[in-house]
């Protein structure tokens, strides 16, 4: 395989894409798409733009969760990444249900599968990546669908249906896993 040099300002080699709720100051819910992201035990990282409406409201509130869509919620992954929560309330634009957490201040989208509540710890911004903004969160809790355990109470992982974003700055797409 003969490989070249590029020179794109980005690169994501396939990513899951997130979808971040929490509350503004005002207590309305709203919503971001996310693709950089991982968890590790009880730690949460998540990598935003800094100029993101999304980042600023969660530095605010602390409190925020991490949702995992499938396939099916394409169109709201791709609106709430294309839309400013300063301009519109996406949860009604998009017909999303938040429903609240019982364990962070933050709502939980009902129609995603996978809910991860977390609380921030670490805002990180440095001057060697100007305009990127990394946050470290703890897990407070986590949900499933019902559906997607098996007898056991595991994951059944073959019942996911994720959407992976890949993406060099200018092509950019979703897969899903199925």
């Amino acid at each position: 395989m003969k490989k070249v040099n590029v020179n794109y300002e980005k690169l994501y080699y396939g990513f899951p894409v997130v979808l971040v709720s929490y509350y503004d100051t005002d207590g309305t819910p709203n919503v971001t798409t996310v693709s950089s992201s991982y968890t590790l035990r009880d730690m949460m990282a998540l990598g935003f733009s800094s100029k993101g409406y999304g980042i600023k409201r969660i530095k605010e509130v602390s409190d925020f969760v991490v949702n995992i869509a499938d396939s099916s919620m394409e169109e709201a992954v791709k609106f709430c990444g294309s839309k400013t929560g300063a301009e519109c309330k996406k949860f009604d634009s998009i017909g999303l249900t938040p429903v609240a957490s019982d364990v962070v201040h933050a709502p939980v989208i009902k129609e995603c599968p996978i809910s991860i509540e977390c609380s921030l710890t670490d805002v990180i911004e440095s001057g060697n990546h100007l305009g990127i903004t990394n946050i470290l969160a703890k897990i407070k809790g986590r949900l499933v669908a019902e559906e997607h355990l098996n007898r056991e109470g595991r994951l059944n992982v073959s019942a996911f249906d994720d959407i992976i974003y890949m993406g060099d700055g200018v092509s950019r797409g979703f897969r899903n896993m199925k």
